[in-house]
């Protein structure tokens, strides 16, 4: 395999391969003997009267996929039983490829670690929660016209190819969430809730395009648009030419105290709204809105680029190992065209001092839960809306849930997304009194090829810890469970 085939392939198997980095499963939406269903809508409240976070294993979770490849779109059998890929010349179709991928194909990760958390029930009416978490997330959109390359190359070798590359965007966050809650019974069928956080920004790069077009003939190649870099990450110093363009990027220093003493915070604020209706002592209706917010990023380094830029480009044949040279000549360009914000040559640029601003990935729930059985078991229905990027991405997630005793509780669920795929859920829960062991997924993987790939997977999600709970009462199941007297 040429080495343009074996960098294509390895990029698109890395989104399926790789674990990296935390949205809470919407399983756990209707697990009640966890606390984190808290998490997702302010509003509800746990069975358990007080639960606390402990540090670093209560709460470790991971998530990342994309949106409309799985592996056995890029590597699948054949009819001789042989694993092949989608650039095969006998047995590929990278037409059928080409042809899966949306206008901008959405590659995100995202983690998360809980440094301390608690809540408790404070009255007969309310319910306060407390939470300190580490989290990171990360994003790339890649335009479908940037893969028509790396499929077809310039297939016009008569005319000028134009490939549109507006859509690519890279962004990713490091940060502190330090957020508190409050959840208030109304009466028997309402309960509202609001959670405020308060965000401190670790690191951010952000990189987006107004206008982006690549022109490709066998005489010239010329890339033409417009687009805006920010990056906030300590210490980070950028060398720049005496025309302000980047020359390299470097770490200034690595000590801890010469980096605290120079950093700026970082700061910003979300909040989360939500309410629960009751109609019926059985039935649940929920709606939330989650993270509305921003953090305001100083330590910036801020670029702009204006580029037209016309370059020699490389010959294209499949066959050569041409592909890194075709990425290194993308990034010169990159590299050339960008103009620091505030630029001195004569000096290493640290940070500009004015100011960015992200905005949070928004995220909004409708559910719904039918319960039976004095509800030991119950029916769930929970759609979940991200906005990223300007786009919204949407699923569905049904589930059914079966909690037979305190100290067991077992929830499957079935998710449906935008995308045009759909995948199985699990959630387990061990009750050892006063802790709780639990392991949860959204997208578990269930084929396997020989090798142990799950090659229908797109996305994959968990959560996993141990958190103590006390005062877990389910009234209607001590209901049931209490001996009759004659």
């Amino acid at each position: 395999m040429n080495l343009f085939r074996k960098y294509f392939l390895i990029a698109v198997a890395g989104l399926f391969s790789s674990v990296m980095m935390a949205v809470e499963p919407n399983t756990m939406y209707f697990m009640n003997y966890l606390p984190y269903k808290t998490y997702m809508n302010p509003a509800m409240q746990p069975i358990c009267a007080t639960y606390v976070e402990l540090p670093g294993i209560s709460t470790i979770s991971a998530s990342f996929g994309n949106n409309s490849l799985s592996m056995n779109d890029v590597i699948y059998l054949n009819k001789d039983k042989q694993m092949v890929t989608a650039l095969h010349p006998e047995f590929g179709n990278r037409d059928l490829l080409y042809a899966k991928l949306k206008r901008a194909e959405r590659v995100y990760a995202e983690t998360g670690v809980t440094i301390i958390g608690f809540g408790s029930r404070i009255s007969d009416f309310g319910f306060f929660s407390f939470n300190m978490s580490v989290r990171a997330d990360a994003s790339i959109a890649i335009p479908r016209d940037f893969v028509k390359f790396a499929l077809y190359g310039t297939p016009d070798t008569l005319n000028t190819n134009r490939y549109n590359l507006k859509n690519l965007s890279v962004n990713a966050n490091a940060y502190i969430d330090i957020n508190g809650g409050y959840s208030h019974k109304i009466n028997d069928k309402w309960k509202v809730g609001g959670r405020v956080h308060v965000l401190v920004g670790a690191a951010n790069a952000k990189l987006n395009f107004s206008s982006l077009d690549l022109y490709a003939s066998e005489d010239e190649w010329r890339i033409a648009g417009q687009g805006k870099a920010r990056l906030s990450v300590p210490s980070l110093a950028i060398r720049t030419t005496e025309d302000g363009n980047i020359d390299s990027l470097y770490m200034s220093t690595t000590d801890v105290s010469d980096i605290l003493r120079n950093y700026e915070p970082s700061v910003g604020a979300a909040f989360d709204l939500g309410f629960e209706y009751k109609p019926v002592e059985s039935l649940s209706l929920s709606f939330a809105i989650r993270d509305l917010g921003f953090i305001a990023w100083r330590n910036a380094h801020m670029a702009t680029g204006n580029i037209d830029y016309p370059f020699s480009g490389l010959e294209y044949h499949y066959g050569q190992d041409n592909f890194q040279e075709y990425g290194d000549s993308i990034a010169e360009v990159f590299k050339k065209s960008y103009t620091v914000e505030g630029s001195n040559p004569e000096t290493d640029r640290l940070y500009d001092k004015s100011v960015y601003f992200t905005m949070m990935t928004a995220k909004m729930y409708a559910a719904a839960e039918y319960s039976f059985l004095r509800n030991m078991m119950s029916l769930g229905l929970i759609s979940k809306t991200e906005l990223s990027g300007g786009r919204l991405y949407e699923e569905l997630t049904a589930a059914y849930n079966l909690r037979p005793c305190r100290w067991f509780g077992m929830s499957a669920s079935y998710s449906f997304f935008s995308g045009g795929f759909s995948s199985m859920g699990l959630g387990l829960n061990l009750r050892l009194t006063p802790f709780s062991l639990y392991l949860v997924g959204d997208y578990m993987p269930l084929c396997y090829n020989e090798q142990g790939i799950p090659y229908k997977a797109r996305a994959f999600n968990i959560q996993t810890g141990i958190v103590m709970t006390i005062g877990c009462k389910n009234k209607a199941q001590e209901q049931f469970y209490q001996p009759t007297v004659f």
